[in-house]
């Protein structure tokens, strides 16, 4: 079984994410299946479902894009809401014969593998792994330039002197 952690390796960007790839499928199911003029026709049912759907991709993009551990976990848990709340819609949409049963139950296969996709990726959030490659980042980014040809050493901006080079604290944001 591959391990979180070398799976992480890969994304660099959040359309890499498998949970995000399953929840864009759900979400063009859902508009595909509500375009129908039957669907189309219950204006609330439409615009709940379709949002709801949209929520997944929406979070789980939002969430990688946050990059701390804790933020992208709070975010997760938006997208995990969402999704349960698409299969919610999808029951309804089955009882009020808007959705066939095998319709429903490919979209609730979908969903059951996205919210597996986002429980693999909170399991390696919440990992020691996660949290030391988070600081990691953070005190290597507090050590390069932001800009390319930004000098190595540059003023302090709150006071604009030189850094003592010899403090044990990194220096604040400006």
């Amino acid at each position: 079984m591959v391990q979180p952690l070398e799976c992480m390796a890969s994304v660099k960007r959040f359309e890499d994410l498998d949970c995000y790839k399953l929840a864009v499928e759900i979400r063009r199911e859902v508009l595909r299946l509500t375009r129908h003029a039957h669907v189309r026709q219950d204006f609330k049912f439409s615009a709940q479902i379709r949002d709801s759907a949209r929520g997944g991709p929406r979070n789980i993009s939002e969430g990688y894009s946050r990059f701390n551990p804790t933020e992208i976990l709070q975010f997760l848990s938006y997208a995990q809401s969402s999704l349960d709340e698409t299969k919610n819609h999808m029951s309804d949409g089955q009882e009020s014969e808007y959705f066939t049963p095998q319709e429903t139950l490919h979209v609730v296969t979908l969903i059951r593998r996205t919210l597996g996709a986002i429980h693999r990726w909170r399991r390696y959030l919440e990992s020691p792994a996660a949290r030391r490659f988070y600081e990691q980042h953070k005190a290597r980014a507090r050590r390069e330039p932001e800009e390319p040809g930004e000098p190595e050493n540059p003023e302090n901006p709150r006071t604009r002197e030189p850094e003592n080079p010899k403090a044990t604290t990194p220096p604040f944001p400006p």
